[in-house]
């Protein structure tokens, strides 16, 4: 049953490590619980696995293997102390059987996927602008083979009318609802009769989901894909809609599709609860060659979960920026946080060696804290 807050909201400004400002909030109800009532979750989420054909290419091996765990392998214990850690897919990896391709009608390796669960996250959102580039197809083949992990979560996108629409994943006792739209796909229809195959946002159908959401889960996630490619700020369209899921009830959204970083914040729902929004992680893996592009995020953050009076606390809310490293004449893909990324490393980016362009620590740092706003602590 979903909770119904009586809250005040504590804010306090602190410094990182970095000697930036940021500010944590908690959510705490002001009746007396019991101690041992309280579950501490553990949650991380990072941008768009965006899978070029230039990775591929330059990480397959003479006998037909991949290189990409080492894509993965950097920022791999950032997810280990975690209860679930978040990923978009935003190119599908259906596999060499549909044909592989880059943009704009993406399709990669199902290695892909392997390599992710060796990294530890075992939420896959997929529902993209990118979700049906090959078919109905390509969306089953992938959802059929994720089977094969059944500690992986994948929501968004649906093999049969039959599947569910959101996922619900028990972590230490505490139902955790999930749930993932896309605003659009690239202007291809879902066929006739299988509308299921991808959630796509609309007003109407969020209200009738978060409703059965709320009725089956304790803590709300939803992960959108909305906004405009390449803003270093949310448009309208992404506020008025967290609003509307904040307003529904939903505790943590996390966003996507943009290619670059936006701020985090904080909303207040209609009924006084607090929402969690990350409206743009960028890309976490990708090729596109602009530093800013190379500039994603991981968002950190605890939920203290009361099962007495089903109060959420958020707890050490954090954005780690994180840096993907294009190197060895592109024979080498890796994203690394910023806060593990050296000069060393930028010297020998290619984006760099070949274009020039400013990939410095220094450079992350002031373009993390331009975009950033203080409510958040940022580690680097």
């Amino acid at each position: 049953m979903k909770k119904i807050l009586g809250i005040s909201l504590l804010v306090f400004l602190f410094f990182s490590g970095c000697g930036n400002k940021s500010v944590e909030k908690t959510v705490e109800d002001s009746s007396a619980v019991s101690e041992n009532s309280s579950v501490q979750l553990n949650f991380s989420a990072v941008g768009d696995n965006l899978i070029h054909d230039y990775i591929y290419e330059h990480l397959k091996q003479p006998d037909g293997t991949y290189r990409f765990d080492e894509m993965y392998e950097p920022t791999r214990y950032l997810n280990e102390d975690r209860d679930l850690s978040y990923i978009n897919l935003e190119t599908i990896c259906a596999g060499e059987e549909l044909g592989l391709s880059g943009y704009p009608a993406f399709n990669g390796p199902t290695q892909v996927l392997d390599a992710l669960h060796t990294a530890g996250f075992n939420w896959l959102s997929a529902a993209s602008n990118h979700t049906m580039d090959r078919g109905e197809e390509g969306i089953v083949k992938q959802l059929e083979y994720l089977e094969k992990y059944p500690d992986i979560v994948t929501t968004g996108s649906q093999k049969s009318a039959e599947s569910p629409r959101f996922q619900v994943k028990d972590i230490k006792g505490v139902k955790v609802g999930l749930m993932s739209y896309t605003y659009g796909l690239n202007g291809i229809a879902l066929p006739a009769g299988k509308e299921y195959l991808v959630n796509l946002i609309d007003e109407a159908q969020i209200a009738q989901d978060m409703q059965l959401l709320n009725e089956q889960s304790d803590i709300q996630i939803v992960s959108m894909h909305w906004g405009e490619e390449y803003q270093f700020t949310p448009n309208e369209t992404q506020t008025q809609l967290a609003q509307l899921l904040s307003d529904a009830g939903v505790d943590v959204i996390v966003g996507g599709h943009p290619h670059v970083i936006q701020p985090m914040d904080y909303l207040t729902g209609k009924s006084g609860n607090q929402t969690l929004v990350m409206y743009s992680l960028g890309n976490f893996i990708s090729s596109q060659a602009e530093n800013d592009r190379m500039l994603g995020g991981m968002g950190r953050w605890t939920i203290d979960y009361n099962k007495e009076n089903k109060a959420v606390t958020f707890e050490q809310v954090e954005f780690w920026p994180t840096i993907t490293y294009i190197g060895d004449n592109y024979q080498t893909y890796k994203t690394y946080a910023l806060k593990d990324y050296t000069d060393e490393l930028a010297a020998q980016h290619m984006i760099h060696v070949n274009q020039g362009q400013d990939l410095s620590r220094g450079y992350f740092i002031e373009r993390t804290n331009q975009i950033m706003n203080e409510k958040i602590k940022l580690v680097y």
